[in-house]
């Protein structure tokens, strides 16, 4: 068959496929049923469905007993909306049928038996996160077994055995099996990055049907009952996720369990404003979508469609809408829309003629992810203007990864010079948005443990000249990133934000870690796991600690001049970075730990003085013995609270959560602190910053003659 070329639209111009059929070559589906390898479906654009409303339609004449019943099911773990379930089933709806979701962890993932016994789905697709999937495949086996020794009516299959056996019935059923009029087996349909790479594990161990990349159209043929189970790819970067089903996401995981509330009544929700990725970073999934479609396309001698796909401006509104239309529901108000598509700004026109329209029908800003080339030189300052025009975004996340050009070239695949980086930076603050900033500790910077000869192209700290740069000491590598940003227009409303290094298995700098020494290669099952420690195990228990030291403050020291210097005076002037640590640190440290310079323009309480930070902690804490410790940290950690957006309000945070601690036995640990700060700079960007309420007396006239002042716009929440 024809495959699109690289200029055509991959719109259905018809608005969906009026036939059954998929473009697969049947030859090359193994005829026994054993699958090691997926199978590429290229859709062209007339076999794909683009108005989802007609096709509903369309299906209702020409399939009218189509009515599927599907069961959604993925991690509880994220305090991210799983825009992926509400995609999905915004496709069962479109095709007429019934979805149900459902969010699970490793403690309540036997529910699935009862919740499929209450909604009798034909289906059960699995969205899987890597490093989360083992209790979700012991699940799987427990569903197959048992369902396999029910239909056989034997009691010591073994899981091969009857997974083998289930994946016959479904082969010969076309689908879901049936006895009579009887339901007897609902197939498994396994997708998520997970998928991106081990494909055939999760099809051993029990994906009737498993699939790479975008699910949109093959759960369409799924459930069509095109396709007989296998592994199948769909490369192409069709952008026809149809209308998502929100509503129906958040009734199922708000009647589930308490920790799947929080989606609907997050003041946070998602939406994705495009498909795909251009770019190839050495240590994402993502970057796979590249090489996927340059695979697919391999021999072909035609250059494939842009990887990058804009979703209708039509959709994105409606989805808005609905955002604001649940929101009375749950009693909920949110503040800002996250923009999951991993390069938001790709196509500033689209921003252009979605900004009057979003505004005037949601009326919620944006908070969005872009890279630096994005936001650089004059087309980004451009692009920044255009988005904070009528206060469309509210926010932006920009990934930095490493501070070395080095690292950043060779190991990272990403190859923005420090001068673009500084560059995006400035434009950002021309426009008095609040940023932040992402950067990975922990790399795998230190000489290979076991030889590893660089394949053409691939990840190492080689250059094709052959020049090294490796580090000796991995602290060093961190501390250049610190020292970059602080060497930028950062201001005190910007976050710092890293990670330590997860090696994913799969992805070229996963793999790269095995080879070298520094991990095994099943760490797939930790993955996203990696919070206290990194995920590599080539660092000294020192250097290990230095790393998590660092994580924990490097947003402080990103706000003090000099920042970078302090910092390595602080790592390598102790070996342990408890919070008692850190306060003495800053203490002993109070007249070099100097503010960067610029007035607070960000915060409820943008300015204060010490006295009133003193004051604040003789009422929070008292005079009475039992919190003098914490008192006397607290004031140690001024320069803390002085150098970071809206102290005194975080000082507030903190007290609220030294009082929880406390009251439960427990004491706040550097951890704690960090997860404090952390929150209340998100709350900022995401427009939910908040007076805790137990200290509102205390607060509320502060804020009141910062709002006299006209440093502060509005009223203030109650957290």
């Amino acid at each position: 068959m024809s495959l699109p070329p690289s200029m055509t639209s991959l719109d259905n111009p018809q608005g969906w496929p009026s036939d059954f059929a998929v473009p697969i070559d049947t030859a090359r589906l193994p005829a026994d049923g054993r699958w090691s390898r997926y199978v590429d479906v290229l859709y062209q654009p007339a076999h794909v469905t683009s108005d989802w409303v007609g096709y509903q339609a369309f299906l209702a004449a020409a399939r009218p007993a189509l009515k599927p019943r599907v069961l959604l099911v993925s991690h509880d773990m994220t305090e991210i909306e799983n825009i992926t379930l509400m995609a999905l089933g915004g496709v069962v709806k479109a095709m007429n049928g019934a979805p149900s979701y459902l969010l699970a962890g490793e403690g309540n993932i036997h529910r699935c038996f009862d919740v499929i016994e209450a909604t009798r789905p034909e289906w059960i697709g699995l969205s899987l996160y890597t490093g989360l999937t083992g209790y979700f495949f012991t699940w799987l086996r427990a569903y197959k077994i048992d369902r396999a020794r029910r239909i056989f009516r034997k009691d010591s299959l073994s899981f091969e055995d009857a997974d083998a056996l289930l994946k016959g019935l479904v082969r010969e059923a076309g689908g879901p099996v049936y006895d009579g009029g009887r339901l007897i087996y609902a197939p498994v349909v396994v997708g998520g990055h997970y998928n991106n790479y081990n494909f055939k594990d999760s099809w051993e161990r029990g994906g009737d049907y498993v699939l790479r990349g975008k699910g949109i159209n093959l759960l369409r043929d799924i459930l069509l009952r095109l396709l007989p189970p296998g592994i199948y790819h769909d490369p192409m970067p069709h952008a026809n996720i149809p209308r998502m089903d929100r509503a129906g996401f958040y009734a199922d995981t708000f009647a589930f369990s308490d920790a799947t509330k929080k989606f609907a009544l997050s003041p946070i929700k998602s939406v994705i404003t495009a498909l795909g990725c251009s770019y190839s970073c050495s240590y994402c999934y993502i970057s796979s979508l590249v090489n996927n479609l340059k695979e697919a396309y391999q021999g072909s001698g035609v250059t494939p469609p842009s990887i990058i796909q804009d979703r209708p401006l039509g959709v994105v509104l409606q989805e808005g809408e609905d955002i604001v239309a649940l929101d009375p529901v749950y009693g909920v108000r949110t503040t800002a829309v996250f923009d999951q598509a991993d390069i938001s700004l790709n196509n500033i026109a689209w921003w252009e003629g979605l900004r009057d329209e979003w505004v005037e029908r949601v009326n919620i800003p944006f908070y969005i992810q872009a890279r630096p080339g994005m936001l650089a030189g004059k087309r980004g300052y451009e692009r920044i203007q255009t988005i904070s025009k009528k206060k469309l975004v509210s926010g932006i996340s920009m990934a930095i990864e490493s501070g070395d050009p080095n690292v950043r070239r060779y190991l990272l695949s990403r190859h923005e010079p420090d001068s673009t980086i500084l560059s995006a930076i400035a434009n950002v603050k021309c426009f008095d948005l609040p940023l932040r900033t992402q950067a990975i500790v922990a790399l795998p910077v230190l000489r290979p443990l076991t030889p590893v000869r660089p394949a053409k192209g691939g990840v190492s700290l080689v250059s094709p000249q052959g020049e090294e740069y490796y580090y000796d000491d991995p602290i060093q590598e961190s501390l250049k990133c610190l020292a970059l940003v602080g060497g930028s227009g950062f201001a005190r409303e910007d976050y710092y934000w890293n990670s330590l290094y997860s090696p994913f298995p799969g992805t070229p700098l996963g793999d790269y870690c095995v080879a070298a020494g520094f991990a095994d290669d099943e760490t797939d099952a930790r993955a996203y796991q990696f919070t206290m420690d990194s995920g590599l195990k080539c660092f000294s228990g020192l250097t290990s600690r230095r790393q998590v030291a660092f994580s924990q403050t490097s947003n402080f020291f990103a706000h003090v001049a000099g920042g970078a210097a302090l910092m390595e005076r602080y790592l390598y002037g102790r070996e342990r970075f408890g919070l008692e640590d850190f306060g003495a640190f800053v203490g002993d440290n109070a007249a070099q730990l100097v503010p960067r310079a610029g007035s607070p323009r960000h915060g409820l309480i943008p300015d204060f003085d010490d006295a009133t930070l003193g004051r604040f902690f003789a009422h929070a804490y008292g005079d009475d013995d039992e919190h003098r410790p914490f008192r006397e940290l607290n004031r140690r950690l001024v320069p803390y609270y002085r150098a970071l957006l809206d102290g005194l309000v975080l000082a507030a945070r903190v007290a609220v959560h030294y009082r929880a601690l406390h009251a439960a036995g427990k004491a706040l640990e550097m951890a704690a602190l960090y997860r404090v700060e952390r929150n209340h700079y998100y709350d900022n960007s995401y427009n939910m910053a908040a007076l805790p309420e137990i200290f509102r007396s205390f607060l509320e006239p502060l804020r009141l003659a910062c709002s006299r002042l006209g440093q502060d716009g509005g009223p203030a929440r109650s957290a």
